[in-house]
């Protein structure tokens, strides 16, 4: 048997066909939303009937980050046997999406690839013609909003608090940490004094600030730090925010949400199930909010924060 992609669209779901035809076969599940992953917002590779690896995406929404995607492809290809079982996001056709599919399939050249019957998809360009199946309707949004919740019900159930220094970590998935943090002298300098943080990245000053900068602070602050251009995010966006601790190599190891930030001592604040005290060499920020009660609270924008 060999490897097979499989590729639906949101009115469907591979759920019964894969209680049908899956068997033992190693799979891989590269849709954030999908129940099956145990807890969305994650990626997940099965082999024997567990998982093997878990990587942490931190929205339901594959275009958010489909740059994560071919990169488990590729280490669950490295862990895998010749007959890997790999199930793709919901189609919808976009851009981003018709191309990432594309280079998936590309770089799995599987040996089939089944698509729902309804997909509203070109079907050229494939490394091999896509054979058309029926199979069952997606659960109504409702209910699969009730599904996630009670998924991130039992995740929060085996969370503790931690904290760390953010000065000592490495920050991925926002615009946080991307730059230069500014002193308080270069605060002070940059008329930003009332600010809570302020980085410089490329031609962007970035600051996190519960106050309205007036535009003559804003212009000065272009003006000092050299930057053309200034966004500016309010604290709260980042409590609730999906997260993941992460080894140094990369391996996630505790997921949760942050609850909060001291920004003057940064000192950041997570419920994550990792075990405490957590040797966190790697924050992964998400972009959707969940609170503890399972709430969902949406994305934010991309690198909003």
């Amino acid at each position: 048997m060999g490897r097979t992609l499989l590729i639906g669209n949101p009115g469907s779901s591979w759920r019964e066909w894969l209680k049908e035809h899956r068997g033992q076969r190693p799979f891989l599940c590269l849709d954030p939303a999908d129940p099956i992953q145990g807890t969305p917002g994650q990626l997940t590779l099965n082999i024997g009937g567990r998982p093997s690896f878990i990587r942490f995406y931190g929205s339901l929404d594959p275009q958010r980050s489909p740059h994560i995607l071919p990169s488990v492809l590729a280490q669950a290809m490295e862990q895998s046997p010749e007959d890997l079982l790999v199930q793709l996001f919901p189609y919808r056709p976009m851009p981003l999406l018709r191309q990432t599919t594309a280079l998936l399939a590309q770089q799995f050249r599987p040996t089939e690839i089944l698509i729902a019957a309804g997909t509203d998809m070109d079907q050229s360009g494939f490394p091999i013609g896509p054979v058309e199946v029926e199979i069952e309707s997606a659960f109504p949004p409702v209910v699969q909003l009730a599904q996630r919740k009670a998924l991130w019900m039992k995740l929060f159930e085996g969370c503790e608090k931690h904290a760390f220094d953010l000065r000592k970590v490495t920050v991925e998935g926002t615009r946080l940490g991307t730059g230069v943090r500014l002193s308080a002298d270069d605060l002070q300098r940059a008329r930003l004094k009332d600010v809570l943080y302020a980085e410089r990245a490329g031609s962007t000053l970035f600051a996190v600030t519960d106050i309205d900068v007036e535009e003559h602070d804003v212009a000065a602050a272009l003006d000092f730090t050299g930057c053309s251009r200034a966004q500016f995010v309010a604290p709260g966006m980042y409590r609730n925010l999906l997260c993941s601790f992460a080894k140094q190599h990369g391996e996630d190891f505790g997921m949760g949400i942050l609850t909060d930030v001291d920004w003057k001592s940064m000192r950041g604040f997570a419920f994550c199930n990792a075990v405490a005290p957590a040797p966190v060499r790697i924050l992964r920020l998400g972009s959707i909010r969940v609170d503890s009660n399972g709430q969902e609270l949406g994305e934010v924008r991309p690198w909003q924060v």
